[in-house]
């Protein structure tokens, strides 16, 4: 019997042979490309997975949800941090840069319970489009943290609105990009992480209606049920957002 492995190579082999097929690839195409993916051996780490999440990591997410009758889940992306600091209403951010943002809800069963216990992580970027700690200016108790809900399964925290950025686009997922005829960015979002025992753990994604390249995001990770229209609350902007966990 085949394993799991073997089963997915031997389709993914079968899938590539028949679209060099298709498009009736000659011997000098071919080198090329082999030449193309030569260029990841020569750069940084990050750019084989970064292109793999590229292209991948959305339908990787979407194929969960066949599964899952809960929240949407989405990407998690490459700027999660296990360390983070345990907050009780408010993000620490850097002076008072970016418009104010609240972010509220509840993380419920699929009865519609309280999870008491459950960790909310929340992590986005700073008013310019940068990740904390992934910078040396921007130390990791910043645009970040931690949230233990409590027995009604509300939350209410405090941040500021995240911007959009670009992916690392100088090497050759920047080029494949290119070839694709795509663009490097990825519209303003706030990530969201939620663990709690007994429940499978739900990573995900808000993005804002309206925002700059929501429509052309460039990993194409953007789902209509996770575009949201703010609030506007006292000057700030008001994320609603709730968080359905499937059982484990």
């Amino acid at each position: 019997m085949s394993t799991r492995s073997e089963l997915v190579i031997q389709d993914l082999v079968k899938a590539v042979r028949e679209v060099l097929w298709r498009h009736d690839v000659t011997f000098e195409e071919y080198r090329a490309a082999v030449g193309f993916l030569m260029k990841y051996t020569k750069g940084p780490e990050f750019e084989v997975p970064l292109t793999c999440d590229m292209l991948f990591n959305a339908t990787i997410s979407d194929i969960e949800m066949k599964h899952r009758k809960g929240s949407i889940s989405n990407l998690e992306g490459p700027y999660f941090l296990e360390a983070v600091p345990e907050i009780a209403d408010r993000i620490k951010t850097r002076g008072e840069q970016g418009d104010e943002l609240i972010i509220e809800g509840r993380v419920t069963d699929l009865a519609g319970n309280a999870v008491e216990g459950a960790q909310l992580y929340i992590w986005h970027s700073d008013s310019q489009g940068f990740y904390s700690g992934f910078r040396e200016d921007l130390p990791t108790d910043l645009y970040r943290g931690r949230k233990v809900i409590g027995p009604t399964g509300a939350f209410h925290v405090r941040t500021t609105m995240p911007a959009p950025y670009t992916i690392p686009h100088d090497g050759p997922s920047g080029e494949l990009l290119g070839f694709l005829g795509r663009h490097p960015w990825r519209p303003a979002h706030v990530h969201f992480k939620v663990r709690a025992a007994g429940f499978v753990e739900h990573t995900t994604q808000a993005y804002f209606a309206g925002g700059q390249w929501v429509d052309s995001d460039c990993v194409e990770g953007v789902r209509p049920a996770l575009v949201h229209e703010p609030e506007e609350r006292g000057g700030a902007k008001v994320l609603k957002i709730n968080f359905v966990l499937d059982p484990a």
